[in-house]
């Protein structure tokens, strides 16, 4: 009788604790990458980056304005190195000092053109009545809404990516099933 108790007791103790260890230990789809890039990005004394990140579309995205493409593309690399398994969409402008609202109107001429040539390209290729919406922003083209297939959501990728001034193109098309 003895010995049951003990034993009673301890399974309902080691139930107990075992249910504890496992719910406080986060989750792998859980974690969260923004900080350890925002950190990362400090100590690469980038300071002036904003970072964001959407967990469901498995995005971090850098925004912000930094002095050169150099600086740009080295904010890239810093957050790639810390984002984990996420996309990293980086919308960094580019202004060079002295130069920052004609830098700011070439940015916008560019995203403009970009969209605009996007859309050109969508006709072309028999993509326009699909429900594909897009961004241009700081050289990135997002793509958002729907296509019926994975082919097209294929085709709709390679003509972003082949539009001029493009130097990212963030996926987030969904296929209507």
């Amino acid at each position: 009788m003895r010995l049951r108790n003990y034993l009673g007791t301890f399974v309902a103790t080691s139930t107990v604790l075992l249910t504890l260890a496992c719910s406080s230990q986060p989750k792998a789809n859980d974690a969260s990458y923004e900080d350890s890039v925002k950190q990362a990005l400090l100590q690469a004394d980038l300071k002036d980056v904003r970072v964001s990140e959407d967990r469901d579309k498995n995005t971090i995205t850098l925004e912000g304005t930094l002095h050169s493409d150099d600086a740009k593309a080295h904010a890239g690399d810093v957050a790639k190195s810390a984002a984990g398994p996420r996309i990293v969409a980086n919308e960094i402008g580019v202004q060079p000092v002295g130069s920052e609202s004609e830098a700011k109107d070439i940015a916008s001429n560019q995203d403009a053109a970009i969209e605009k040539n996007y859309k050109a390209a969508l006709i072309a290729q028999g993509l326009d009545k699909e429900h594909i919406r897009f961004n241009a922003k700081n050289g990135v083209l997002t793509l958002k809404g729907s296509v019926k297939t994975a082919s097209q959501r294929f085709e709709a990728q390679q003509v972003a990516q082949a539009i001029p001034n493009v130097m990212q193109v963030v996926d987030d098309l969904n296929i209507k099933r």
